[in-house]
């Protein structure tokens, strides 16, 4: 099995872009594997603080070995993590790689903080993903915009620094892009990116996946993104496919949920083509 930096780096050189698809319940992990599988191409499986918390790290891990045996091409990433011990032990378990989100401390201690968590992850082939500044928005449909400023956005220098004191693998980076669905579609500084590909040493990720236009998603892996989180679709799919299972007359679950199943991996597959692999 080829690792998760191979991939990277192979995104990297031909222009592609690997998705990150978060999961809390087995209907999203089976569609996003089936799609995978189908597409033949890598896939990151995420969790969230909360995803990991509802589902506990032990059978996350679990269910990423019994899928990767089915499926080599499997990798598993904490998703924003912020307390250093839950990210030790995801580390600890097996995790392909983890995200520290580090927006909410100082710059200096920011770069104390992932320094130490890269020396402790690599040892286990672990890679690290670090965060700058926090990005906006949550997973759910927004109503309003939100509205971006020049402090709102990546300083190029700042990332070039950060990815250098600390070997940071990847860097998660805020060029317009917000976490959620927005009902008028967000537009991505595609500019900015083109700087900081050009000045940061490591691989770029781009959170908020969900609530960005197609063509940006495009450009920004033309651009230098190797790695876009996908969120939020998946829950509205999951919903949504859920309850119009539940509307029917059928009461056995083992009828309902190959429906959810199906329309998960219907959305995963068109974020997939869309990456280009």
């Amino acid at each position: 099995m080829k690792p998760l930096k191979y991939y990277f780096t192979k995104a990297k050189k031909d222009g592609f872009g690997i998705g990150q698809f978060n999961f809390s319940a087995l209907e999203q992990l089976e569609g996003i594997v089936r799609a995978a599988k189908k597409k033949k191409v890598p896939v990151i499986i995420g969790t969230s603080p909360g995803e990991a918390a509802f589902l506990g790290l032990e059978k996350i891990i679990a269910l990423r070995n019994y899928y990767r045996s089915l499926y080599p091409s499997i990798f598993l990433n904490l998703d924003h993590g912020r307390d250093i011990k839950i990210i030790k032990k995801a580390i600890d378990l097996g995790y392909d790689c983890v995200h520290f989100d580090g927006g909410n401390l100082s710059l200096e201690k920011n770069i104390e903080i992932t320094k130490k968590l890269v020396q402790y992850a690599h040892k286990k082939r672990c890679l690290v993903e670090g965060e700058i500044k926090s990005i906006k928005g949550g997973s759910i449909i927004h109503q309003e915009m939100i509205k971006f400023n020049s402090s709102g956005y990546e300083n190029p220098n700042q990332a070039q620094d950060f990815a250098q004191r600390t070997k940071i693998d990847s860097l998660a980076i805020n060029i317009g892009n917000v976490h959620g669905v927005y009902k008028k579609p967000i537009k991505l500084n595609i500019k900015l990116l083109k700087e900081i590909s050009e000045q940061v040493p490591c691989f770029l990720v781009l959170h908020g996946g969900s609530g960005t236009k197609e063509k940006d998603l495009k450009q920004a892996i033309k651009n230098g993104i190797v790695k876009i989180n996908i969120n939020t679709e998946l829950r509205m799919v999951w919903k949504e496919s859920l309850k119009k299972e539940l509307n029917k007359k059928e009461i056995k679950p083992y009828r309902i949920y190959p429906k959810v199943i199906e329309e998960v991996q219907k959305r995963v597959e068109k974020k997939i083509s869309l990456f280009k692999w």
